[in-house]
């Protein structure tokens, strides 16, 4: 079976942090200390970090409920990728969420969303 792809696109909090141990020891050889790194973060409004919370706690419940029927990719709308996605599917609203490609659900309400990928799950099963 053939999983399928949900790809969500929505603004993501950005932040000066690098994953790598070395960048990380260079980051802060030049006087940024991981606080100062993670400050970035603190800059955004409350709510656009009540948005991202929400949505990766609802992420994660997709992701469990699915689990290997599903395929998830994040993508931030500020990105390249996320501006072709948001012109290519007409989507210039927030989070916009599309199933394997084809049809788009725009909005919060998960049950809206569990119906699309529930139909892509039986057409592609």
């Amino acid at each position: 079976m053939t999983p399928v792809i949900l790809e969500v696109v929505a603004p993501m909090l950005s932040s000066v942090e690098m994953s790598c141990r070395g960048c990380g020891l260079i980051m802060d050889t030049l006087g940024l200390k991981k606080q100062d790194r993670q400050a970035c973060t603190q800059g955004y409004p409350q709510d656009w970090k009540e948005a991202v919370e929400l949505l990766t706690a609802w992420i994660g419940e997709i992701s469990h409920l699915y689990r290997h029927r599903i395929l998830i990719r994040v993508i931030d709308a500020q990105s390249p990728m996320g501006l072709w996605k948001q012109l290519r599917h007409r989507v210039f609203r927030f989070p916009a969420f599309i199933v394997n490609k084809k049809k788009t659900y725009v909005g919060w309400d998960p049950r809206e969303l569990e119906s699309v990928i529930d139909e892509e799950v039986r057409r592609t099963a």
